[in-house]
């Protein structure tokens, strides 16, 4: 995505990486969308690189939930 510039998102957007994962953050995919409203990141350290989002884990899950409100 990094090198491909037909991606955008667009309204509202959270951001979680971990900081073991080479992917990183997503500033660069903010920086290349025009139609962003607002966005928000945060980087959580578990040292399991993409896998800590394979399963709920509290270090993304509650920060997720804070951010749309903590209704869910």
């Amino acid at each position: 995505m990094k090198n491909n510039e037909k991606f955008e998102v667009y309204g509202n957007i959270y951001s979680i990486y971990e900081t073991s994962d080479m992917v990183g953050s997503c500033q660069f995919l903010i920086n290349q969308s025009p139609g962003v409203n607002s966005f928000s990141e945060i980087s959580i350290s578990t040292g399991k690189e993409h896998g800590a989002f394979f399963t709920p884990i509290i270090e993304w899950v509650q920060p997720v939930k804070n951010w749309l409100g903590g209704n869910v």
